[in-house]
C-alpha cells in the first residue's frame, strides 16, 4: 500500500515538473539578454535622421473607404454627396457589413470616384491626407461639409496559438504586433513568444519574418508595424507543446491510480 501511494506521489510530481516552462520565455519586453527581467525603465534614443514613430498606412488600390460627406448648411447637398450609399442601405452603417457596403473603392489607377465630387487620386495618400483633399473638393459645391473618411480593409489574420484566432478588422490609421495579438486575446501559454510570424504578400513577393516579442527590442523593428493583409502566426512552443502529450497521459494514469488507490483502501477498511 505504501508502495503504491510512493508511486502514486512520484507521478504526480512528474506531471508538475512537465507542465513548467521557463518564466522568461513568458514574458514581453525583456532586456535583449532574456535573463527573465524587465528594468523599471529602460530607453533607446535613435540616432540622428533615424525614426521610428507610428507610420500611417499609404492608400494602394483595392483598398476600401468609408466615406461620409455632409453640410451643416444645405441638407440637399448632403444627400447629393451621399448620393446612392444613402441611408437606403438594408444593413445599418453601424455594422461592419453595412460599413463596407457604403464604402468607396480605389481602382487600379489609384483614383477614387464620389459622388459629385468627382474623381480624385488618392494613391499613396493618407487616410487623413485623403479626408483633406475630398473636404477641399466639396467646399467648391457646399460650404461647412464635414468629412468623415475610414478605411475598411485593414483586416490582419490572426491564427496559431493564440486564445481567439480570427480576421480582425482594424480602423486607426497604424496597427502594431500587439494591437494584433491583443485583439487575439494574447498568446495562449503554449505560445512561442520568440517565433511571431508575419506573412506578408507583396506585388512581387512573398515575405515572412519572425518576430521576438519578448525582446524590448522588438519596440525598434520597422516590421513591428503590420499592413493590411498581413498573416500573423504564434508557432507552438516545442518544449511545452510537446509536454501537454507527456502530461496528458500521465494525468490519465494519476487519475486511475487515484480511484485504484481509493478502491483498496476501502476495501481494506472493510478486511479490518
Amino acid at each position: 500500500m505504501n508502495r503504491m501511494k510512493r508511486f502514486f506521489g512520484l507521478l504526480w510530481v512528474i506531471v508538475l515538473l512537465a507542465s513548467c516552462t521557463s518564466h522568461k520565455n513568458l514574458v514581453y519586453f525583456q532586456n535583449d539578454e532574456l535573463d527573465g527581467n524587465v528594468p523599471a525603465e529602460q530607453k533607446y534614443t535613435y540616432n540622428d535622421g533615424a525614426d521610428n514613430s507610428s507610420p500611417e498606412y499609404k492608400l494602394q488600390p483595392h483598398d476600401m473607404l468609408y466615406i461620409q460627406i455632409s453640410s451643416s448648411m444645405d441638407e440637399d447637398m448632403s444627400r447629393l454627396f451621399s448620393g446612392s450609399t444613402a441611408n437606403n442601405s438594408y444593413y445599418s452603417q453601424t455594422s461592419e457589413t453595412g460599413i463596407y457596403l457604403n464604402s468607396y473603392e480605389i481602382n487600379d489607377e489609384g483614383i477614387l470616384t464620389l459622388p459629385v465630387v468627382g474623381d480624385m487620386n488618392v494613391m499613396g495618400l493618407t487616410v487623413d491626407q485623403v479626408k483633406e483633399k475630398i473636404r477641399i473638393k466639396a467646399e467648391e459645391y457646399s460650404k461647412g461639409v464635414v468629412v468623415v473618411c475610414r478605411m475598411v480593409t485593414f483586416k490582419i489574420k490572426v491564427t496559431g496559438e493564440v486564445n481567439r484566432p480570427g480576421i480582425y478588422t482594424f480602423y486607426q490609421p497604424s496597427v502594431t504586433i500587439f494591437d494584433a495579438l491583443a485583439t487575439a486575446g494574447d498568446l495562449t501559454y503554449y505560445g512561442n513568444r520568440a517565433k511571431v510570424r508575419v506573412v506578408r504578400k507583396n506585388a512581387n513577393e512573398d515575405l515572412v519574418y519572425t518576430l521576438d516579442v519578448r525582446k524590448f527590442s522588438v519596440l525598434q523593428d520597422p516590421k513591428y508595424y503590420l499592413r493590411p493583409g498581413d498573416i500573423v502566426y504564434v508557432e507552438p512552443n516545442k518544449s511545452t507543446k510537446g509536454l501537454v502529450h507527456i502530461s496528458q497521459p500521465m494525468s490519465l494514469i494519476t487519475s486511475s491510480l487515484s480511484i485504484i488507490t481509493s478502491t483498496i483502501a476501502i476495501i481494506m477498511a472493510f478486511k479490518k
